[in-house]
């Protein structure tokens, strides 16, 4: 409502601005605006209240109509509002229109008596503008005050409101507290009603409970007296049968244990039957000397099957019957007698076979022995033959002469392509040594009532080679110390003897010149088809090497005069030699003027090699002192030897195969650099040599040669032997 009267106050200002021309067209225009208005449609509430909200509303700006148009207050005159035309303003208003028309009328006649109307207009205009102003500023501060008084009355209807809203609120909740605790003692005696009728029925349903518990408690004692009786009953009857059937099973046991009894006697009889005949068999198996059996053992195992198989259909149908009658009992009685007449039998035909057997073998063995003697004496002759050779070359010839035949190493032009001089130096000296020992050890050979000793001390020296294996670090210890122990003069047990070297002086050199020889020949028996068993074997031989410096040197003449090519040493062809001597100074096994196949040969040697390359590689045992007594240094030798001669067809390439696949590895880990160039100048300039003197149908172990060493160039590496004994295995927990 106030801002509907500052806006009818600002009206009415534009109206009374004088304006001589469009002055009533833009009054009627303000005026329609203002009805078009939001504020302009007023209309009267008589319950209208006069709240914040709505004094703010009405001290906000009139929303005007968009028809309004700017009116300035120099060109516009106020106007009576057609809504209030009986107004304060209503006469003067309108009497300043009828002059307004009138003036307009007589502007029309004259144009003289116009200017004198507009001066006099003017004036009547400007006395009745400050008139209205004064009028205004009164309306203004009368409204002004009506507006204040308004404002305080409104507050103080809303505090009036207030304080009776609160003292409503408070009488409410007076009335909600009263009522809530009416609510809460209704509801507490209703629910003390609800629980007693809860537990009254409870009450009434235990009383039943109880009531049902004791009736059914009646019947089932009851129940439990009749089904007590009726097991009692029950009882005695199941102790009666159980007692029934107890002297049942009794009985019956005692004849299943009777005829059990007896079908282990007759099967008993029947294994003895079979263990007899298998013995009779083995008997006359195990006869060394087949051929010297007569015609009677034929007929005594023929009668050992029939025997056999008469027991076995007698134990057969003693077990379909399920027990044992006289018949049976007897026909096993007659089959065990007979059995055990025809193994005496076996057991005469056998030693009969024996004694005949042992004389021939006597007498053959003087024939090889002194074939063997001549043998040896043939291959002592033929180096011996070199020997002298090479001696008197060195001494008959002038100097002119020697600087043709020999060369600079002291040795004749012939040896100087089989060996080098510090190898034939070597060679000598341990052929020469290894005579001494068998000199030495030859009163063993000869006397005969030395013959059980030297069996003996063979037993004593073999058992421990022949139960080599890498099982563990202890099992390879063990075999050294007993070997050591015996070489050492100890007395060692063997199947229930005490051995001892002590006892004859020729024993020391038979077991070691023995020992040497069995050792060295593990390499063509047993590593030849297991190349891994290298390894234990090269164990034993390094820790007695180590013990026993001498008998290495045994070992290594074992080595060289089984396989020369370990000197290495092609030894030449004489004149003087046969093809079985020339062929048994290489290593070839000669028997009866028959010279052993080459495959067979080679395969012995490369079992050689490689127990000769494992010797050289492999580490000393754990406890023994580090200083290896043949090391790699040696091995570095012999491959040098080996580039300095000229190769030969198939010895060549298969003896430096079989070494560089054993102790390869470890030459290059210690040599490194020196070793490559040595495996190229193999594969360069040795290998293409071998292959000039070897056949096309013998190339197998050049080829074989050649692809391993580009295969070792190429990766830079050289593969671990299966079966080397690394550091790791000697510090197992079974050491």
């Amino acid at each position: 409502m106030a801002a509907s009267l500052g806006t009818l106050l600002s009206v009415r200002k534009n109206m009374l601005s004088p304006s001589p021309n469009n002055s009533t067209v833009v009054s009627f225009s303000v005026l329609r605006g203002l009805e078009s208005s939001s504020k302009g449609r007023l209309t009267y509430v008589p319950h209208w209240k006069p709240t914040r909200e709505n004094l703010e509303e009405l001290s906000k700006p009139p929303a005007l109509s968009p028809n309004l148009t700017l009116v300035s207050p120099s060109s516009t005159i106020c106007t009576s509002s057609k809504r209030d035309g009986d107004g304060l303003l209503g006469g003067e208003v309108a009497d300043f229109r009828h002059r307004e028309e009138s003036d307009q009328t007589d502007d029309m006649s004259s144009t003289s008596y116009q200017s004198d109307t507009n001066s006099d207009l003017e004036k009547e205009t400007r006395a009745l503008r400050s008139n209205v102003h004064e009028r205004e500023e009164l309306l203004e501060i009368e409204l002004q005050a009506n507006f204040d008084g308004t404002h305080v009355a409104v507050h103080d209807y809303e505090m009036e409101k207030k304080r009776q809203a609160e003292e409503r609120i408070t009488s409410r909740k007076h009335k909600l507290l009263e009522n809530s605790k009416k609510l809460l003692e209704e509801k507490n005696h209703y629910l003390q009603e609800k629980e007693r009728e809860r537990m009254d029925e409870m009450i009434k349903s235990v009383q039943e409970l109880q009531r049902d518990e004791e009736r059914k408690t009646e019947e089932a004692k009851q129940r439990q007296q009749e089904l007590k009786q009726f097991h009692e009953a029950s009882a005695e009857r199941a102790v009666r049968k159980i007692k029934e059937m107890e002297d049942l099973r009794l009985r019956l046991l005692k004849e299943e244990q009777q005829v059990k009894r007896e079908l282990q006697e007759l099967e008993a009889s029947c294994m003895t039957v079979k263990e007899t005949a298998e013995n009779i068999k083995k008997t006359l198996q195990k006869c060394k000397f087949q051929s010297y059996l007569s015609t009677s053992a034929s007929d005594i195992v023929s009668e050992t099957d029939k025997v056999l198989k008469v027991s076995q259909n007698n134990l057969n149908s003693a077990n379909e019957n399920g027990r044992v009658t006289e018949g049976i009992t007897k026909i096993m009685q007659d089959c065990s007698t007979l059995i055990c007449s025809l193994l005496q039998k076996a057991k005469n035909v056998v030693n009969e076979a024996n004694t005949k057997a042992a004389k021939d073998e006597a007498e053959l063995q003087l024939k090889e022995e002194a074939k063997a003697k001549e043998e040896k004496a043939k291959k002592q002759q033929a180096l011996k033959t070199l020997q002298e050779k090479q001696r008197v070359n060195s001494t008959t010839s002038t100097p002119t002469s020697t600087s043709n035949d020999q060369s600079k190493s002291g040795i004749s032009k012939d040896l100087a392509s089989s060996i080098s001089a510090s190898a034939w130096k070597e060679f000598s000296r341990l052929a020469s040594y290894r005579s001494d020992i068998i000199k030495h050890a030859e009163p063993l050979n000869t006397d005969k009532t030395l013959k059980q000793y030297k069996f003996d001390l063979h037993r004593a020296v073999t058992t421990p080679i022949n139960a080599i294996s890498d099982q563990s670090p202890s099992h390879l210890l063990d075999k050294i110390q007993r070997l050591a122990k015996l070489l050492s003069g100890q007395s060692v047990q063997m199947s229930g003897k005490q051995i001892s070297i002590a006892k004859h002086p020729a024993a020391k050199p038979f077991c070691k010149d023995l020992l040497a020889k069995k050792l060295v020949q593990q390499g063509s028996q047993q590593v030849s088809s297991s190349h891994s068993s290298a390894f234990p074997i090269a164990a034993v031989i390094v820790g007695i090497w180590s013990s026993f410096p001498d008998i290495g040197d045994l070992i290594l003449a074992q080595f060289y005069d089984q396989c020369p090519f370990l000197v290495p040493f092609y030894i030449p062809r004489t004149a003087e030699l046969t093809d079985s001597e020339y062929f048994a100074s290489l290593g070839y096994l000669c028997s009866e003027g028959e010279i052993e196949e080459q495959g067979k040969f080679l395969k012995r040697m490369t079992g050689i090699v490689r127990l000769y390359a494992a010797v050289i590689s492999s580490l000393p045992p754990q406890g023994k002192s580090q200083q290896h007594p043949f090391g790699l240094e040696k091995g570095w030798t012999w491959l040098a030897r080996m580039l300095n001669l000229d190769p030969r067809p198939d010895y060549t390439a298969t003896a430096l195969y079989e070494f560089l696949a054993v102790a390869g590895h470890t030459l290059m880990r210690q040599y490194k650099k020196q070793f490559g160039k040595l495996l190229n100048t193999l594969v360069l300039e040795y290998v293409p040599k071998i292959e000039k003197v070897t056949a096309k149908a013998q190339s197998g172990p050049v080829v074989r040669l050649k692809v391993f060493l580009e295969a070792c160039i190429k990766d830079q590496k050289i593969p671990v032997p299966d079966g080397y004994l690394t550091p790791q295995w000697w510090r197992s927990p079974s050491f």
